[in-house]
């Protein structure tokens, strides 16, 4: 009787061991399960952000191959390259050659003609002398003002000359002494100027007053201190002068003249400027073709071919 006891009891624990094995698998495999749908739908997730990545970088290299390359090799520097500026700005020199080189390629060899020009020749020029913005069409417009004929709008207040005071009688005019050595030199070169003109002295005394004092400053600046403005008053100096028939058309082609270099100072000012920029692009150049050169003659035997090139013998 004990035995069937021990029997039945051993069987039950059999039985119930294999229920809990079975439960044991069961969940076991609701857990594969799980991880398996988990895993599937994180695959899923990486072939959607894989698909957008390939158009991502197909259109980055639709963007590469739009870039311009530019033949670094064939270039040749004809710069002086030890050519320096007080206040040209050069990069410091300690960051090394890794600094200059780690960008993109296309940073090097995508630069646009238009862009180039444009960052090298201003639109606007500054002449800092006389804190003038010139524009490039202006200047021709200036030159024709110089030739206008219009109301006259020059004074004595316009010129840093004493014209009171004492005076000193050349031919028929009084002059102050300040302006007298003027006056010399005009009559020794030009004769008389006012021996052609019939009107009044009366009349004339202001207007000769005003050219001579109109050449006296011409004698004391130089070109940095001349203005637009200043060249217009000295031109109704002039033209009053020629109105009352003066001979002084020396001094409207003198006027002129000083007009066309006035610009042209502001002319070397821009070439100084797009100087210093060209000689930093040549520096620049410089860096990246040394730090190139090695791998240049590679990239050459891929041109327009598969990177198998050259692979099989």
């Amino acid at each position: 009787m004990h035995s069937r006891v021990s029997n039945h009891e051993a069987s039950n624990k059999q039985i119930g061991c294999k229920g809990e094995l079975r439960k044991i698998k069961k969940k076991k495999n609701k857990s594969e399960a799980r991880d398996q749908q988990l895993k599937k739908k994180e695959f899923e997730s990486f072939t959607v952000e894989n698909g957008k990545l390939e158009e991502l970088i197909k259109y980055l290299i639709a963007g590469y191959r739009q870039v311009p390359a530019t033949d670094l090799q064939k270039q040749e520097i004809s710069v002086d390259l030890s050519y320096s500026h007080p206040n040209f700005d050069v990069k410091d020199e300690e960051q090394g050659m890794n600094s200059e080189v780690q960008g993109n390629v296309e940073e090097l060899d995508g630069i646009e003609l238009d862009d180039l020009r444009d960052d090298l020749v201003p639109k606007k020029v500054t002449n800092p002398e006389n804190s003038l913005i010139i524009e490039p069409n202006s200047i021709s417009e200036f030159l024709l003002k110089i030739d206008e004929d219009v109301a006259s709008n020059v004074d004595f207040s316009d010129y840093m000359i004493c014209f009171n005071g004492e005076q000193k009688t050349i031919g028929r005019y009084s002059f102050p002494i300040s302006l007298v050595p003027t006056v010399e030199r005009i009559m020794k070169a030009y004769g008389d100027v006012s021996a052609s003109s019939l009107m009044s002295t009366n009349i004339t005394g202001k207007i000769y007053l005003l050219f001579c004092a109109t050449i006296k400053e011409m004698e004391d600046l130089e070109l940095h201190q001349v203005t637009q403005t200043k060249m217009l008053k000295w031109r109704d100096a002039i033209k009053d002068a020629l109105r009352v028939n003066f001979k002084v058309e020396f001094a409207m082609l003198h006027l002129k003249k000083v007009a066309r270099a006035y610009f042209g100072g502001i002319g070397e000012q821009v070439l100084l400027s797009i100087n210093e920029k060209l000689n930093s692009l040549y520096k620049e150049r410089a860096k990246a073709l040394e730090g190139f050169k090695d791998f240049l003659a590679n990239a050459k035997d891929f041109d327009g071919q598969s990177v198998s090139t050259g692979l099989f013998p």
